[in-house]
């Protein structure tokens, strides 16, 4: 059964709200007890300001300390985002020098362009997508202006550079320089297809004190998929799937719904659709859009928020607290249907094949992988 609270956070994973939407809330919230637990549990799954902005919205009568702590936390997320803004508008300046336009993913990019206030989408660092002739000159860039940053010391740029800023506010902004590398290979050995597909000229998002660049909604959404398909083998119990991106997911299909070519994409990318399935079958579809979004009215699956507890998710020293074949025991067992569902872009018809035989063989060639990277 879906605990009331995953089900009330998973039902707020929208940017916007709508009659429906407010209907099942008001359902939700009766007879709901578990206030004290709650502000914590939206914090671990990055929703704690958007659940905010819809109990108040929705002039809910939730208990005095849990509104004075989803305010704080709302409040703190503000400031984060404010400051995270204020250094990406400072980048951006700093790259003009040499005419360099990185585009801007997922976090801060979306908290500007899909949410009524910034502040609903919380931010843990800035995530910068270069040309690959662009990450070396922007890298001098960043140093010369106080950034630490650590260069690659071999003729080879790793995919992804972590960046820190200079002290702002108390807060010290992290930075991820990413590029495309057509012969990067993922975990598992195979083609490393993250941050392929930003062909289009970057959108301009003008704010009052500067400007960035965002990749097109469609890019955007082929990205926001593969994204938390990749961040499934890391999820885990104790780190669980972000709400946050489902939230950013939806807005930016429910924002551009009228845009996006659906025949394309369930032709291309059926993986999306089946993921929009799940998502939806938590938080109502608005009305309007039942007849644009491509999607089937599914039941919610009953064993969503279900993680594996074997390896990858876990680290290999996990064994030394459930024991060795135990632990060898639950790496090999298929994870819960959701979990399948959502990693693989699958109906749950399938999850049955892919949980005993793809993701076992998955697992296999992962291990072959680590082998081989721990030798070199």
């Amino acid at each position: 059964m879906i605990s009331p609270t995953c089900r009330l956070l998973a039902l707020c994973a929208r940017a916007e709200s709508h009659p429906a939407f407010n209907e099942e809330l008001a359902n939700q919230l009766r007879g709901f007890v578990n206030w004290h637990s709650l502000p914590a549990q939206a914090e671990i799954y990055g929703m704690a300001p958007l659940l905010w902005h819809h109990l108040r919205n929705a002039r809910a009568q939730i208990p005095e300390e849990t509104t004075r702590v989803l305010r704080g936390l709302y409040l703190r997320h503000r400031l984060n985002n404010q400051i995270h803004t204020r250094v990406l508008l400072e980048m951006m300046e700093i790259f003009q020098k040499e005419n360099i336009r990185p585009i801007v993913l997922k976090g801060l990019a979306l908290a500007h362009t899909l949410y009524p206030d910034p502040a609903l989408r919380p931010v843990s660092d800035l995530d910068l997508l270069f040309k690959q002739n662009e990450v070396l000159p922007a890298l001098r860039l960043l140093a010369e202006a106080g950034f630490e940053v650590e260069f690659p010391t071999s003729n080879r740029i790793s995919k992804s550079i972590v960046i820190t800023a200079p002290l702002r506010d108390g807060i010290r902004v992290s930075i991820e320089a990413h590029h495309y590398d057509p012969k990067g290979r993922a975990p598992d050995g195979s083609y490393d297809d993250e941050f392929i597909g930003f062909d289009s000229a970057p959108a301009p998002v003008s704010l009052d004190e500067g400007i960035f660049y965002a990749p097109t909604p469609l890019e955007t959404l082929l990205y926001l998929s593969r994204h938390l398909a990749r961040h499934m083998l890391d999820v885990t119990a104790e780190h669980p799937l972000q709400l946050k991106w489902v939230a950013d997911i939806l807005g930016l299909v429910e924002r551009h719904a009228e845009e996006i070519d659906w025949a394309w994409l369930k032709r291309s990318h059926p993986d999306i659709i089946h993921r929009l399935e799940i998502f939806y079958s938590l938080t109502p579809l608005p009305e309007r859009y039942a007849n644009i979004i491509p999607i089937r009215k599914i039941p919610p699956l009953e064993d969503f928020n279900q993680y594996p507890k074997g390896w990858p998710q876990n680290k290999i020293s996990h064994w030394k607290r459930v024991g060795f074949w135990r632990f060898l025991w639950h790496t090999f067992t298929p994870p819960s249907n959701w979990w399948l569902c959502l990693y693989y872009g699958i109906e749950e018809r399938s999850a049955f094949w892919y949980g005993r035989v793809i993701y076992r063989m998955q697992v296999l060639a992962l291990m072959f992988w680590a082998v081989i990277d721990n030798q070199n």
